[in-house]
């Protein structure tokens, strides 16, 4: 390196500079081949290649810059790393050999490139510079040149090869564009790949970046996690993060990757999908208020209407009962009965009004009853009732309409003025019993309309009616609790 020294200190500017570019590109030769997808015997000769070459173009700006060390000191020495040089391109030769042979016998396009890394390598060795004495620097420079220039050429190719094929930087630069989050964790935790927005959402969750995916997951995510299902988790984040008041879905899934299990989690923007969410819980309350506030209003309109109907059936009914007691009260006061044809007609029509009132009157069972037992009140026949009417509605509903049947047959064809019911309950059936104080009927009793529409409530709800005359007239009538027709 002795005749370094003679040259003007631009010219060895020169040399550093060159130096300088020849590491940059060689590091840089050995980071885009790391991101090359084969894998493989030549793939780890390709590498240990490239960082051999890194290492020579170190030793050589070292060497430069030793010189101009000296230069600034005011002394001269000769050579200089000299044990590193010669281990340097021993180990270059070893590969480069290895590798051209392998190309060779794959009929390689790139069998030249090995060559020019032994050659570069050769020509700074120390050896070289006692033998060619004041011409060293030529081929120096030239290994410099050499090495720079290959390591520009790879860098292209490689450049090229990565974003034509697939390989890690593509699949990397893929993860990158996609608009979820995802990483990759082996079973250490040891994160192997993860895109930016995963990057980005470690920040704007826990404030720094992660370099251990299980870490994450169990401090951060499952931690704090506003709802988890199995291996998903809700995850919320305030207004005040990176991502503003967002909500992201966290997926945890175990799969395999070249034979290794690995750990994936996808991370996936549902704001739109909460806040849809959100609305129609909102909404459904709404409705369910809405439809309580209805439901209570229906009631009340039924609740009117039930008592404008009994209304207006109490005043039918009085308004009819008065014309039909008119006559009567005619005959009373003159201290006259009327002939048997004109009272018969007069209580039939009575009687008749009764039961068109009982069709007529509203779906209340309690109100339909009270009416009837006022109007058989009021015409001086009194109804006892003993025992309560079932809860159930439409059971009540038959036994009211059997009793004002039963009365109106008891009052028209036995003469009856007192006429008593009695209800028993014994948990699976409901029976009525109504007697009344007429004589017995002096021949056997023929069932008409009246006694056939009794019968018929009855068994529309799969009950039945019977009739006893002795000892006395009695008319049960027996309606199961639990009938196919409730």
């Amino acid at each position: 390196m002795l005749s370094f020294y003679g040259f003007p200190e631009s010219v060895r500017v020169a040399f550093s500079m060159l130096t300088v570019l020849g590491a940059g590109t060689a590091a840089l030769v050995l980071v885009l081949h790391q991101y090359r997808l084969k894998r493989g015997f030549n793939y780890w000769l390709e590498s240990s290649l490239a960082f051999l070459v890194l290492c020579q173009t170190v030793v050589n700006a070292a060497l430069v810059a030793w010189v101009q060390y000296n230069v600034a000191e005011g002394f001269f020495t000769q050579g200089g790393y000299t044990v590193s040089r010669y281990a340097i391109f021993t180990a270059v030769t070893t590969v480069a050999t290895l590798l051209l042979i392998r190309r060779i016998k794959h009929s390689h396009k790139k069998a030249l490139i090995p060559c020019i890394a032994a050659a570069a390598s050769f020509m700074t060795l120390p050896f070289m510079e006692t033998w060619t004495n004041r011409l060293f620097p030529v081929f120096f420079s030239s290994a410099l040149l050499l090495l720079l220039i290959s390591g520009v050429v790879i860098t292209v190719k490689i450049y090229g090869e990565l974003m034509t094929s697939i390989s890690s930087l593509s699949i990397k630069q893929a993860m990158d564009s996609l608009a979820d989050a995802v990483l990759f964790y082996g079973k250490s935790g040891h994160i192997l790949m993860q895109n930016e927005k995963m990057q980005e959402l470690m920040v704007a969750t826990a404030g720094r970046v992660f370099y251990n995916g299980r870490t994450y997951l169990e401090t951060v995510v499952i931690q704090d996690a506003e709802y988890r299902n199995e291996d998903s988790y809700l995850y919320r984040i305030g207004a005040n993060g990176r991502h503003g008041d967002s909500v992201w879905l966290f997926s945890v899934s175990k799969i395999t990757l070249s034979k290794k299990n690995v750990t994936r989690i996808i991370a996936t923007d549902v704001t739109e999908q909460d806040k849809a969410a959100i609305l129609l819980r909102n909404m459904h309350d709404e409705l369910e208020q809405r439809r309580e506030r209805l439901g209570a209003l229906v009631k009340s309109i039924e609740k009117i209407c039930r008592a404008e109907e009994l209304l207006r059936v109490k005043n039918e009914i009085h308004d009819e009962q008065n014309k039909r007691m008119i006559p009567l009260l005619q005959y009373l006061r003159y201290n006259e009965l009327p002939d048997g044809v004109t009272f018969n007609s007069l209580s039939a029509d009575i009687l008749r009004s009764i039961r068109k009132t009982g069709e007529n009157a509203p779906a209340d069972p309690k109100a339909m009853l009270d009416a009837v037992l006022n109007q058989y009140s009021r015409m001086g026949v009194e109804i006892y009732i003993d025992g309560a009417f079932p809860p159930k509605q439409e059971i009540s509903a038959a036994f009211v309409q059997i009793l004002i049947e039963a009365a109106a047959n008891a009052v028209r064809h036995g003469y009856a003025n007192v006429i008593n019911m009695t209800m028993m309950d014994d948990g699976c059936c409901v029976t009525m019993q109504i007697t009344d104080n007429s004589p017995l009927p002096p021949r056997e009793i023929k069932e008409g309309s009246g006694i056939a529409g009794m019968r018929r409530h009855a068994e529309k709800l799969g009950g039945s009616l019977e009739i006893f005359t002795i000892p006395r007239f009695t008319l049960t009538a027996i309606i199961p609790m639990r009938s196919e027709g409730i």
